[in-house]
């Protein structure tokens, strides 16, 4: 799961990345010549990463951004991002040895954020200090806890990411809902309510795609029927049949099922046909699964023998 979700991450940040920035940090994103390329430097920073024995060696780490500025004074600097879904007390000397390094191999402004994804309301330190005999040392960065984030907040916010961070935060319901059958309830819930909100965004084709994936993704059910549900939900909402498709293919997909009666017919008609031939579900499932009569079941399971 964590290698997943951390691909999940790499994944949505890079096209993303400036309303990221809008998001967590406006002063920041102001400062950004928009320009100018951002430019993602991820395998240098793994080139940073040092083992507990000095060593360099390759690892799965996170974001090394470089940033064009408006300021003449400093015509780029970095921005260092960590995804952390588990916190350990090194937490801030490894954010410390990030810096050190890379300070030292580019001799430019740095800016560090490290973004919590571990779903409770602890509160993190932000600090790595030294002190021996009148020598200090105190570096600082920058946090962002996802699960003390508020939701309605985040409902309601124009920037797309505010929905990236939603989406994180249900990983929190497993600490809420601890029956299995009510969990899996809830985060159906839950997340046919961020794929509207998704759709009303309007975005671009390609960032809707990568944020419906994330969604589909990030945070699993129990069960596999709820998650047949699901994608049948998902198929109503963006006009799909998904009988042959893969996943990928299937968010691709733009159009919203509108009001006419025969486009609906047609469309229930076409998911009571998949969850006939690809999910094998009996027809007191699918009248469950699609809100449907049993009557219509029946007929389109009849028209799929007389093919057959």
């Amino acid at each position: 799961m964590k290698k997943q979700n951390d691909t999940l991450w790499k994944g949505i940040l890079e096209p993303f990345f400036y309303d990221f920035l809008l998001f967590v940090d406006p002063i920041l994103a102001a400062t950004v010549d928009q320009g100018r390329e951002i430019v993602f430097m991820d395998k240098e920073l793994s080139q940073e990463s040092p083992s507990e024995n000095e060593i360099y060696e390759q690892k799965i780490v996170d974001k090394l951004v470089r940033l064009h500025t408006l300021d003449t004074n400093k015509e780029w600097i970095l921005l260092h991002l960590e995804i952390q879904e588990k916190y350990n007390k090194d937490f801030g000397k490894r954010m410390y040895n990030y810096f050190n390094r890379l300070y030292i191999k580019y001799n430019v402004p740095i800016t560090a954020y490290a973004i919590f994804t571990e779903p409770n309301g602890i509160k993190r330190d932000n600090v790595f200090k030294v002190d021996c005999f009148g020598t200090t040392l105190r570096y600082t960065f920058n946090t962002y806890k996802i699960a003390l984030q508020e939701e309605t907040l985040l409902m309601e916010h124009h920037n797309p990411f505010a929905l990236v961070v939603l989406i994180a935060k249900l990983g929190a319901l497993k600490k809420i809902y601890k029956d299995r059958q009510e969990y899996d309830r809830m985060l159906l819930e839950q997340k046919i309510k961020i794929a509207n909100l998704i759709l009303e965004k309007q975005l671009p084709p390609e960032k809707e795609r990568i944020l419906m994936n994330f969604l589909f993704y990030y945070v699993n059910f129990e069960f596999q029927k709820t998650k047949i549900k699901f994608d049948h939900k998902l198929n109503l909402l963006t006009n799909k049949n998904i009988q042959d498709m893969t996943i990928e293919e299937i968010l691709i997909g733009q159009a919203r099922l509108q009001g006419k009666r025969q486009g609906e017919k047609k469309a229930k008609e076409d998911e009571v046909s998949r969850l006939i031939r690809k999910q094998g579900l009996t027809n007191e499932e699918i009248v469950d699964f699609a809100e449907t009569s049993i009557s219509l079941v029946k007929r389109v399971r009849k028209k799929i023998e007389i093919i057959n």
